[in-house]
C-alpha cells in the first residue's frame, strides 16, 4: 500500500467558537464539544476502514477546562482498540487563545463506534495501527478544516453550495492568519477563487490554510480544498484561493504582522 502524507493519514481538525455555541458566561457549550468529537469519531473509523459507521456509544467524557468564545479549538482522533464489527476512537479537544498562543485540554472522550453495514458486511474490521499519530500542536500559520456535506448544505444536484466552500475557506484563512501574528485580523481581499471540481453530498471537505507570505501589516494566505470519498478513499482537488488577511491593533487599525520564519 502507498504511504500516503502525513496530514492525510491523521485526522485534524481546527475551528472557533462562536456566540452562538457559548452559554452566558462565554464558554463552549458542552453539547457543541461533544457533537464535534462524535464527527471527529465517525471521520476516524470510516477512514480506518472504509465503511459507515454508527456512535454506539460515548463512553467516558472528561471536561477538564472550559473553551471560551474566541477561541481556536482543534479536535484529534485516533483508533484504540478494533472488535469484529467495532472500534473505540479516542478524541481529544485542545482551545487556543489566538492571541496569546496559550493552549490548554479541555476534554478527552472514548467513542465506541459499530459498523453500520454489518449485517450485510460480515468482514471483519481492520486490525488496529500498529503506531499512533503523533498529535503535537499544528504549527503557527497553519489550519485544516473538516466538513461533512450533508443534504442541507447542497443544491439539487446533491453538490456544496459554492458560498458554504467560500465560508469554510475564509475561516481558515483567518484562523491561519491570526495563529500566525497573534493579532486580529480582517480580510482585506480575495485575490482568486477557482472551484475546480464539485464536493458531493456524504463527502469530506478538507481545507488547508498556509501563510505563504508577509508584508508589512498584511499576510497573503494560500488555501487548498480537497474532496473525499470516505468510502473509497479517492480524492480530489476541488478548490483553491488566496486571500489577503491585515494584522489590526485593539482599535482595529492595521498594525505590523509578524515576520515569516526562515
Amino acid at each position: 500500500m502507498t504511504s500516503q502524507p502525513a496530514h492525510l493519514a491523521e485526522i485534524r481538525h481546527t475551528d472557533l467558537v462562536f456566540p452562538h455555541q457559548t452559554n452566558h458566561q462565554g464558554s463552549y457549550f458542552g453539547g457543541a464539544a461533544m457533537a464535534e468529537m462524535d464527527k471527529v469519531a465517525f471521520l476516524v473509523a470510516a477512514r480506518h476502514a472504509r465503511r459507515p459507521f454508527v456512535t454506539a456509544s460515548c463512553d467516558k467524557l472528561d471536561f477538564v477546562a472550559p473553551a471560551h468564545v474566541g477561541d481556536l479549538v482543534e479536535l484529534t482522533g485516533q483508533v484504540r482498540m478494533v472488535g469484529r464489527h467495532s472500534m473505540i476512537v479516542d478524541v481529544e479537544l485542545a482551545a487556543e487563545n489566538l492571541l496569546t498562543g496559550v493552549r490548554h485540554i479541555c476534554t478527552r472522550g472514548a467513542f465506541t463506534m459499530v459498523a453500520a453495514d454489518r449485517k450485510s458486511n460480515p468482514e471483519r474490521l481492520p486490525p488496529a495501527p500498529d503506531s499512533r499519530p503523533d498529535f503535537a500542536p499544528s504549527p503557527a500559520g497553519y489550519a485544516r478544516t473538516l466538513q461533512l456535506v450533508f443534504p442541507g448544505d447542497t443544491n439539487h444536484l446533491g453538490q456544496l453550495f459554492g458560498g458554504n466552500a467560500m465560508s469554510l475557506m475564509g475561516r481558515a484563512a483567518y484562523i491561519a492568519a491570526s495563529r500566525h501574528t497573534r493579532s486580529n485580523v480582517g480580510m482585506a481581499a480575495s485575490d482568486k477563487i477557482d472551484f475546480i471540481a464539485p464536493t458531493k453530498e456524504g463527502e469530506l471537505l478538507d481545507v488547508i490554510a498556509d501563510v505563504v507570505s508577509v508584508g508589512r501589516t498584511s499576510m497573503k494566505v494560500a488555501v487548498r480544498a480537497e474532496a473525499e470519498d470516505l468510502m473509497s478513499g479517492e480524492r480530489r482537488l476541488v478548490g483553491e484561493a488566496s486571500y489577503v488577511m491585515v494584522a489590526l491593533d485593539g482599535e482595529g487599525q492595521p498594525t505590523p504582522a509578524s515576520p515569516l520564519k526562515v
